[in-house]
């Protein structure tokens, strides 16, 4: 089994799962976590064996992921890099920019680093307050509003989470092999990336095609044969010394 984390419906490149490998589970499906901190989120997802294969920010919430294991679990991370406040402020406006007839501001972005849950309860109520106006004023009765009210929010908020949760330094303890997938023009990352074993592939494909480019498939295949039968046998020597 190919545990994916890769964030879903946020962007026009390919999905992981364009690499077309088989027994690929997704992580990140409804209801998604609302979590502000990467193990916290990283704690309401699956906590089993598999290696994970993850997209960009989500590489972040993959090695917290990895860290609650018992054993080491491959890593395969493609164009890896944390979010930032930068990214989670330009979510925030995005939603607020899709409400019509809102001439507001977005809320200040405020303490944002070092209080993170405050902020997002704080968007929730905005984003759920101007949705409400806004159907409003089209003639609509507070029974038809509520459930698009609650679902504009609630979609806006779960990816703000989500980036949330991605930013910042990582661990720098080892959490297993990792293999990260770069596209050509992508920068390298690894210093932001756990100690240990790490193998960088650089494709010649663009980002938008990255996970359904040939090379980086076979690359990921090679990665995930030597590392598996590694840790299988890593495993079997510990249980039976």
């Amino acid at each position: 089994m190919l545990m994916v984390l890769d964030y879903p419906g946020r962007r026009p490149e390919a999905p992981v799962t364009a690499l077309g490998l088989d027994n690929m589970a997704t992580l990140l499906t409804d209801p998604l976590p609302v979590e502000t901190t990467g193990p916290a989120y990283a704690a309401r997802l699956d906590d089993g064996p598999h290696p994970i294969l993850a997209y960009c920010a989500a590489s972040a919430i993959a090695v917290h992921l990895a860290r609650r294991s018992e054993h080491p679990r491959p890593l395969v991370l493609f164009d890896p890099m944390p979010a930032t406040d930068d990214d989670v402020t330009r979510a925030y406006a995005d939603a607020v920019a899709q409400v019509p007839g809102g001439h507001e501001p977005p809320l200040p972005a405020g303490e944002l680093p070092t209080a993170p849950g405050p902020f997002l309860r704080a968007v929730h109520a905005d984003l759920a307050r101007r949705a409400e106006t806004a159907l409003r004023a089209q003639g609509l009765d507070d029974d038809v509003i509520a459930e698009p009210v609650a679902h504009f929010a609630r979609q806006h908020v779960s990816y703000l989470a989500y980036l949330l949760a991605a930013r910042g330094a990582l661990p720098r303890a080892p959490v297993g092999p990792m293999l990260q997938v770069l596209s050509r023009d992508h920068p390298d990352h690894r210093d932001w990336l756990p100690e240990g074993e790490l193998t960088t592939l650089r494709t010649d494909s663009d980002r938008a095609g990255l996970t359904a480019h040939e090379p980086a498939r076979t690359g990921v295949v090679s990665f995930l044969s030597t590392t598996l039968s590694t840790t299988v046998s890593t495993t079997t020597r510990r249980q039976h010394p």
